[in-house]
């Protein structure tokens, strides 16, 4: 296991380079320029010319990625173009509390939700209630999340006159506070990753009852729950712990609209601001930051796939 997680930690830094080189190359092609943006459309050419120069922005292309490269091995994580000027890292400890909180709450509800559906589905197969839960799951699939998050917000508004805080409600400070202000945006996006959970759990489920051990448990007279809960359920996690940890990181990442929706300032809302006003070291800093994670969420659900099954080793 030791020598698996080395091979993979080296195996991780030379992905995250090639997507450093990539998220570089993406961002020198947007067209635009930063200077215009900060110094606005009337600004003279002269004025123009010495805030690129200032910022480097003159400077052939491997000289700026060597440059930005060299920063965020150091941990400085540069300075935001367009945002007051204030430094990336602040930014991103702002903002990034409230994504997490919220795909924290996000993948509670999606987890419970899809594996209580996925299991009852899985359990009673082919009959009217595993009709019910399958369309209820799937529903989510198809409804667009920001048309969703409208829709309750609307409704919450006009029949319990209940808005979205206008600040940000840590749950160290006030845990219920930050409850029930996360509570309807987490639903919101919950909802809509209900139906991969759900559909995951009941395909799994199905395939582990027909097992050998499985019949064996039944008739050595175990209660049907114990069999579920004990031993089919067990071997089902493996695949509901690579979904979860794949659409946590997503969500880390694809928040922005219900974030809009319901007034959060987060890590989603930072990003298209950045992009928006061509504010390069905030953005590629970033998209760099989202890489990572996924790096360290797959590796992490790698070694969490032998603590769970014994019968999984890595040579």
């Amino acid at each position: 296991m030791q020598q698996y997680i080395v091979r993979r930690l080296l195996l991780a830094v030379v992905t995250l380079i090639g997507v450093s080189w990539l998220i570089f190359a993406i961002m020198w092609m947007i067209p635009g320029d930063v200077a215009v943006s900060i110094l606005g459309d009337g600004a003279n050419a002269e004025r123009i010319a010495a805030l690129r120069e200032q910022m480097g922005l003159n400077d052939p292309w491997y000289t700026q990625y060597g440059r930005w490269a060299r920063d965020i091995v150091r941990g400085d994580l540069g300075m935001s173009l367009f945002l007051a000027n204030k430094p990336v890292k602040t930014l991103i400890a702002e903002h990034l509390p409230i994504t997490v909180n919220l795909a924290i709450y996000t993948m509670t509800v999606a987890v419970v939700l899809g594996v209580t559906l996925g299991t009852i589905s899985g359990i009673w197969h082919d009959t009217l209630l595993d009709y019910v839960c399958r369309v209820f799951s799937v529903t989510g699939l198809s409804i667009p999340v920001f048309w969703l998050g409208i829709m309750i917000l609307l409704t919450l508004v006009r029949l319990f006159a209940w808005t979205p805080p206008l600040v940000w409600i840590s749950p160290f400070e006030d845990f219920w506070g930050n409850m029930g202000q996360m509570f309807w945006p987490a639903a919101t996006l919950g909802y809509f990753q209900v139906a991969f959970i759900a559909r995951m759990t009941r395909s799994s489920l199905l395939d582990v009852l027909v097992e050998e051990y499985i019949r064996t448990a039944r008739a050595k007279g175990l209660p049907e729950r114990l069999v579920v809960l004990k031993h089919a359920l067990r071997n089902v996690v493996i695949p509901i712990v690579t979904i979860g940890s794949l659409q946590f990181v997503a969500l880390l990442g694809g928040v922005v609209v219900t974030e809009r929706v319901y007034n959060l300032k987060g890590w989603g809302t930072l990003l298209v601001n950045g992009v928006i006003n061509h504010d390069y070291p905030l953005v590629q800093t970033m998209i760099f930051m989202f890489a990572g994670l996924v790096v360290l969420a797959n590796l992490c659900t790698d070694i969490l796939y032998g603590w769970l099954d014994p019968r999984i080793r890595y040579t």
